[in-house]
């Protein structure tokens, strides 16, 4: 699924109809450059999933987590894994990675030195900068209708 958004509120509502079809098990990988509509694009989740909460960056919590009517929905940015000194074993990285009872969104998943095996779905998000200042062209890929 493609679709081009022109403002925050459009990447806002893909992320809310992608909630429509998320699980739990589910892991979605963001892929983007900085402010391409990452955070965003999870914001609409939330909204979707009916989080209690609006989520903002973790960007320096390197997670956050959120409660929603059906579980929990879980936000990670692992920009600052470049890191040396911060080890994925001791940041439980794997167990909240295969974690068949929550929907986990992960942003710089490029960052990760490996990926752990899994039962539940795993959705690549990818965003590109469109034409325009707020245009961004964003693919979600292994959802049903890929």
């Amino acid at each position: 699924m493609r679709v081009v958004t022109n403002s925050a509120e459009e990447t806002t509502v893909f992320g809310k109809k992608i909630a429509e079809q998320l699980q739990s098990g589910d892991l979605l990988l963001l892929k983007g450059d900085l402010g391409a509509g990452k955070t965003t694009f999870v914001q609409g989740i939330a909204e979707g999933l009916s989080a209690t909460k609006n989520p903002t960056s973790p960007s320096f919590t390197i997670m956050q987590e959120y409660d929603f009517p059906e579980g929990i929905f879980r936000h990670l940015d692992l920009y600052r894994l470049d890191d040396p000194t911060l080890d994925t074993e001791t940041l439980g990285l794997p167990e909240l990675l295969t974690d068949e009872t929550a929907i986990t969104a992960v942003e710089w998943p490029e960052r990760l030195k490996q990926m752990w095996e899994r039962k539940g779905r795993t959705i690549e998000v990818i965003f590109h900068y469109g034409v325009g200042a707020s245009a961004r062209e964003i693919e979600a890929l292994g959802l049903d209708n890929n």
